[in-house]
């Protein structure tokens, strides 16, 4: 029953992106084909990338298109489930169905995922023996993915990402500890993570450069996938008196973990990934950085702070930000979180790289890319010439934003950076 339902909603979105890409555009002008491909029955993350990519095609469209050497033409998405984090998928189904894309479907570019930093990176080799352009707006926050690419820039000359990386969202993190710190005088964190490799290496990065700010690791656990009762380790954050409870998790059971975390009155300010989603089946899951959550966990989730991977999703600082999650929301139902906002400035960023080249020749397109300078609703967008990966900036007109925000009376308060923060972060009044 489960595959039958999301073969069904996969075919009502390849309906729902043709009915949108149809709109307001010569009918005789050829689509621009992009091939767009992320793991959409996995997560809740590439859903809300989907839709953000889709919004921005519905917009460039009823706006006339995108001009190619003098003619409009319509952006006409071709939509791709990888599967690549569904459990015992093995990356080679990503790499055939992008094939498939590239050969069947004859797809001008590739804007999207996969959204698992493993597909991505076993995608490069693809692209570059096809020799299309292939520009990441969802997902991949793996540092090898611009090492790979910086490695060999002649061989991977097509492949951009406009995504953010640990390498950026872990010491964005440990900045805010340091405001944190400064402010409030707490130097005690307790490190809370699960058994699997990318919330290991996470949390040991983390923990490194909060010593180096001066805090003190007090404690730490690592939990197995699937953990079901976190009290133990709360009990032992609480004995150990730290002040920050440090949380990086890649399970939707830590869904348990926020819940408990407020019913025992932890005096902790819980920071951290915690990607926890509720709900088995996968289309109906809410993450743990989606508004709809707040109902599902009975607030329970209120002062936790988490990063939400572009400024733009809950920040309302940057110019454009606030009507995007306006016309987001009225798009889709939902307020944006996980790739949306980076999503949508994927197409924006491919459409002025288009202009400026004035054709889809692929190396006019890379020369195009290259120089991209462009101002969008997270940042300016510029790529260093050496990885081809966007810069990012605590500054918007110098970069793209990354943002950690704080739940606060069911909404999402952007916290840091300062820059585009909307509030102060606020402590559970148990702490108080």
């Amino acid at each position: 029953m489960k595959g039958r339902n999301c073969g069904l909603i996969l075919s009502c979105l390849f309906v729902s992106v043709f009915l949108v890409t149809g709109l307001c555009v010569n009918a005789e002008a050829k689509p621009i084909l992009v091939g767009a491909p992320a793991s959409y029955a996995a997560q809740p993350w590439s859903w809300s990338g989907m839709k953000g990519q889709q919004l921005a095609t519905k917009q460039i469209n009823d706006a006339g298109g995108v001009n190619v050497g003098g003619v409009k033409r319509p952006f006409k998405p071709e939509l791709l489930d990888t599967r690549a984090e569904e459990a015992g998928v093995p990356v080679s189904e990503a790499l055939l169905g992008i094939e498939k894309l590239i050969l069947e479907k004859k797809v001008d570019v590739l804007c999207g995922g996969p959204t698992m930093s493993e597909a991505s990176m076993a995608v490069l080799d693809l692209v570059a023996k096809y020799n299309i352009i292939h520009l990441i707006s969802s997902g991949t926050w793996t540092p090898g993915w611009q090492k790979k690419v910086g490695s060999n820039l002649e061989k991977y000359r097509t492949s951009f990402k406009i995504t953010s990386s640990v390498i950026y969202v872990i010491p964005e993190g440990a900045d805010l500890l340091n405001s944190i710190k400064a402010r409030r005088g707490y130097d005690t964190v307790y490190v809370l993570t699960q058994d699997n490799v990318i919330s290991r290496k996470a949390a040991e990065i983390f923990s490194k450069l909060a010593s180096k700010k001066g805090y003190k690791i007090v404690g730490k656990d690592v939990v197995p996938q699937g953990t079901t009762d976190y009290s133990p380790q709360l009990f032992q954050a609480k004995r150990k008196k730290a002040k920050i409870l440090l949380v990086w998790t890649n399970d939707p059971t830590a869904v348990i973990l926020m819940k408990q975390f407020a019913d025992l009155k932890i005096p902790s300010l819980m920071v951290g990934f915690n990607p926890a989603a509720t709900e088995e089946e996968i289309w109906n899951q809410v993450a743990a950085t989606e508004e709809e959550i707040w109902n599902q966990v009975d607030g329970k989730c209120e002062y936790s702070i988490q990063p939400l991977g572009a400024a733009s999703n809950s920040s309302s600082k940057i110019p454009g930000a606030a009507e995007f999650q306006a016309a987001y929301k009225k798009f889709c139902g939902k307020a944006p979180f996980g790739a949306a906002s980076m999503s949508y400035i994927g197409m924006y960023v491919l459409k002025d790289a288009i202009e400026r080249a004035g054709s889809l020749d692929t190396d006019a397109l890379v020369d195009a890319l290259v120089k991209t300078d462009y101002m969008s609703i997270n940042g300016r967008v510029r790529f260093n010439p050496r990885n081809h990966w966007a810069k990012y900036s605590d500054d918007p007109n110098e970069g793209l934003v990354s943002n950690w925000f704080q739940w606060i009376k069911g909404k999402r308060i952007t916290v840091w950076p300062r820059s585009v923060a909307d509030g102060d972060i606020q402590l559970p009044p148990w702490m108080n």
